[in-house]
């Protein structure tokens, strides 16, 4: 099966069918509704009050929402401050956070990746400029490919003339476990985006940078992937 966004904003889109074009999953995160602004009079009275006293500011919560394409609801994601997964409901099941949906105890980090098992026994492997899907042997049964275009049934690299879309290409999933796999899929996203601090298309252009460049983000990735691990033991505990 081959997933096409449509959008680089993986939390906002939708994913259709890359052959016929068929939708079959809309992704969307709403934001957060704001309060509404103080009135003048309001303002007056908490900057001539001797007693206000300033709160901590409250986690930012926001809930990713997965249905299929006649909008019958399928997955949701709670999220605090944008990176940490509080909640994550998949049909009928509920996970408590990262910690119940990946395996924690057996997370690899490698000087030239990282690789993080899911509960289906499958496995993400990250890098700078990849993430793929393994399996129990370790084959590749998926890739995520970042702005390209399909031609003659081929996917190919796009141009800076005529961008192209993002595609996850997965292989061997059974549908009964697609969800699931879109779920982690959206979680390893944003994890890959908290480890190496990079955006999708830096991602794409990191070639050209030099040795220095890089170990300073390995370094960086190893640090966060460390505290993110922690994170999940955690969560098992708790």
């Amino acid at each position: 099966m081959l997933l096409r966004f449509s959008s680089g904003d993986f939390h906002n889109a939708t994913a259709t069918d890359g052959q016929t074009g068929a939708v079959l999953f809309h992704i969307s995160t709403p934001e957060p509704v704001r309060e509404r602004a103080p009135s003048v009079a309001s303002l007056y009275s908490f900057a001539s009050s001797s007693t206000a006293v300033s709160e901590p500011a409250q986690p930012v919560q926001k809930t990713t929402f997965i249905t299929d394409s006649e909008g019958a609801a399928l997955a949701e994601i709670t999220w605090r401050d944008r990176y940490y997964a509080t909640s994550i409901r998949i049909g009928e099941r509920t996970f408590n956070g990262t910690g119940e949906i990946f395996d924690s105890h057996y997370v690899k980090c490698l000087p030239d990746e990282t690789i993080i098992p899911t509960q289906l026994e499958y496995k993400w492997r990250t890098t700078p400029d990849s993430l793929t899907l393994l399996d129990d042997d370790h084959n590749v049964i998926g890739r995520l490919y970042e702005n390209y275009t399909p031609i003659n049934c081929k996917l190919i690299p796009a141009s800076k003339r005529a961008p192209g879309y993002d595609y996850l290409r997965l292989n061997k999933v059974p549908t009964s476990e697609l969800v699931e796999v879109l779920v982690t899929f959206l979680l390893m996203t944003t994890l890959r985006e908290r480890m190496y601090w990079i955006t999708t298309y830096v991602y794409g252009s990191k070639a050209g940078q030099p040795r220095s460049a890089i170990g300073k983000l390995r370094k960086q990735a190893h640090r966060s992937l460390v505290h993110w691990r922690e994170t999940l033991f955690r969560a098992k505990r708790d």
